[in-house]
């Protein structure tokens, strides 16, 4: 699976299942998908390359936990 497969996936699932995520999350969807042991690393580095695309709001008022949400004013 390449990167911008990756990314349109959990782009998908992103739109189709609102609310908070986590590296861990994604990891659990590229596995279920087929991704073999996705990395940490690269779990962070897809949630903020949507970020910085403008998809995805980070919360990171809790310092122990950081997530993403989706921005509902992009379209």
């Amino acid at each position: 699976m390449s990167a911008a497969d990756r990314l349109a996936l959990l782009r998908r699932a992103i739109r189709d299942y609102p609310g908070d995520w986590t590296t861990r999350m994604v990891q659990q969807l590229y596995r279920a998908h087929g991704y073999a042991a996705p990395y940490r690393r690269t779990a962070k580095g897809d949630l903020v390359a949507l970020h910085r695309q403008g998809l995805l709001l980070l919360d990171d008022t809790d310092p122990s936990r950081r997530c993403y949400r989706l921005n509902r004013i992009t379209p």
